[in-house]
């Protein structure tokens, strides 16, 4: 995998089997500083659907305060709302198309790459630039990597190759992803002490 972040060593990136939604797009060869600026820098975001959630909440958190006092303004922000909340609707619409073009899809996830099924074979070396949402937080990650490893799978038809991407180092998208797989392990961990408890009483 590439270098690490300063402070975090390559062997303290826990990895976990994971399914994500995922698109990718191979980057166009150059050399130098082009290719350099096509894969710099992840973008990280919160789906449309998440923030409007969060921003409604405290918009009647706000209206219900306001009510108390001015009645007649807290039903103007009430209609206000209303109006926006049809007009994201649009909006969700069209993200949700969008979403159509992902693919869901079984990975191994670091914080500093992934591997991935595919129903292509890229060579080591390819850059790409993959869209991934993790869940269920659905928080969008962009980054660029590339391709360390193409292995065919003879089990599967649909998705016969196992690609392996080390990613560009990005602070900002290692530590997203870092919180995901941890918040991920946790979740795994309860469950088996969950489920590890649960035989035991049975017994």
């Amino acid at each position: 995998m590439n270098k690490a972040p300063a402070g975090i060593e390559r062997r303290k990136y826990y990895r976990i089997n994971d399914v994500v939604m995922l698109r990718y797009e191979v980057l166009p060869e150059s050399g130098g500083s082009g290719d350099e600026a096509l894969a710099g820098g992840a973008e990280v975001g919160i789906s449309t659907e998440a923030l409007l959630a969060e921003l409604d909440r405290e918009l009647n958190r706000s209206i219900n305060t306001v009510w108390r006092e001015n009645p007649v303004l807290a039903e103007a922000l009430g209609l206000l709302n209303r109006k926006i909340a049809v007009v994201a609707a649009d909006i969700l619409s069209y993200e949700e198309k969008d979403q159509h073009a992902y693919d869901d899809a079984r990975v191994s996830l670091s914080g500093c790459g992934i591997a991935f099924e595919a129903r292509e074979a890229l060579d080591p070396g390819t850059r790409l630039r993959l869209q991934v949402i993790l869940q269920p937080s659905q928080i969008t990650l962009s980054i660029a990597g590339s391709v360390v490893g193409c292995e065919e799978r003879m089990s599967s038809t649909t998705m016969p190759w196992w690609i392996r991407v080390d990613f560009d180092e990005d602070l900002q998208a290692q530590e997203q992803l870092i919180q995901h797989v941890v918040q991920k392990q946790s979740s795994l961990i309860a469950e088996s002490r969950s489920d590890s408890a649960l035989n035991t009483r049975r017994d």
